[in-house]
């Protein structure tokens, strides 16, 4: 995970509620702030866990300091701590929440594009369309692996989004092409034997994204989405064609 620098103004803000601790002089004071935030992003902290919680919780308060005018990115942020969000990076959470409160021009550009393609949505889905989109934008400050996101909707189901490793692979995107080239050559050949052992492998795969994200049978299966099909967001219904 790529480290953060000690000058970023939004990081410092969070750590300057998060840390605050008595100091001699103001310089002191800043200097002292500065190293306690880079120490909580980067995981370095001598007690980690609590660290982490303490900036995360700030995360929320300071926001309203950062930018009083957007209700949808201090939204976002507390979105990200409820139990409708996960991730499969635990320390993603954290970050991203940085991210926010340093880059909400950025959120708000694409909540917007969002609106204009899709009209009114709902939190769930906006944040869904949206959150992955803010990792994929920042891909360097995430950790190199494959990042999986759950999104559960409040009136049942959810989508787990998946964005490829910082070298582009992804198991989720491997899988469903390989299907689709199965496919092919199951019209060509009539042997469909891999297909139906690749069939067997998603349902699998799917099975295990279901439970690593907590979806219950109330709450029915997630939809699972490569990212660069986010953007149609198949999940919401198309109005009909006149």
């Amino acid at each position: 995970m790529t480290s953060i620098s000690a000058v970023q103004p939004g990081a410092l803000l969070i750590l300057q509620q998060a840390n605050a601790q008595p100091v001699e002089n103001e310089e002191d004071k800043t200097e002292a702030k500065k190293a306690d935030l880079v120490q909580v992003a980067n995981g370095i902290t001598g007690e980690p866990a609590r660290e982490t919680m303490r900036a995360a919780f700030a995360v929320n308060a300071a926001f309203i300091d950062v930018d009083e005018k957007s209700q949808l990115v201090s939204d976002a942020i507390a979105f990200i701590g409820s139990d409708k969000f996960k991730i499969s990076d635990p320390t993603a959470k954290l970050m991203l929440k940085v991210l926010l409160s340093e880059k909400g021009w950025q959120f708000m550009q694409l909540a917007n594009q969002q609106y204009e393609v899709h009209g009114g949505l709902t939190r769930e889905s906006l944040f869904a369309l949206t959150l992955p989109q803010m990792i994929a934008k920042n891909r360097e400050l995430f950790t190199d692996d494959e990042i999986e996101i759950g999104i559960k909707f409040k009136d049942g189901g959810g989508v787990v989004v998946f964005i490829p490793d910082s070298e582009g692979n992804s198991t989720y995107r491997d899988l469903v092409k390989a299907i689709s080239e199965e496919e092919m050559a199951a019209q060509i050949t009539g042997n469909r034997e891999g297909l139906f052992q690749l069939y067997e492998e998603f349902g699998k795969f799917s099975a295990a994204m279901t439970k690593a994200f907590d979806y219950k049978e109330d709450e029915g299966s997630p939809m699972l989405i490569d990212i660069d099909d986010l953007a149609s967001a198949p999940w919401i219904p198309k109005p009909p064609r006149s």
